[in-house]
């Protein structure tokens, strides 16, 4: 078997994985629509509240307003 080693740039790489895929799992974390998120022994949760009707008309609403705009 032989030993690994790691030199300054392989840990500068590792460390900025790292640090993305936390800057990333935060931005979706943030534009979910989850109430709760638990993270607990590698398991994500999630509560979330269901959309309601008018909710999801304002939102096609707003999204026809902004591709008109856009021409």
């Amino acid at each position: 078997m032989s030993c690994i080693s790691l030199t300054e740039t392989g840990l500068l790489a590792l460390i900025s994985l790292v640090i993305g895929f936390l800057i990333s799992f935060c931005k979706q974390a943030e534009q979910s629509r989850c109430k709760e998120i638990q993270v607990c022994y590698g398991l994500i949760n999630c509560k979330r509240d269901p959309l309601n009707d008018d909710t999801i008309l304002e939102m096609e609403e707003g999204n026809g307003e902004t591709k008109n705009n856009e021409n």
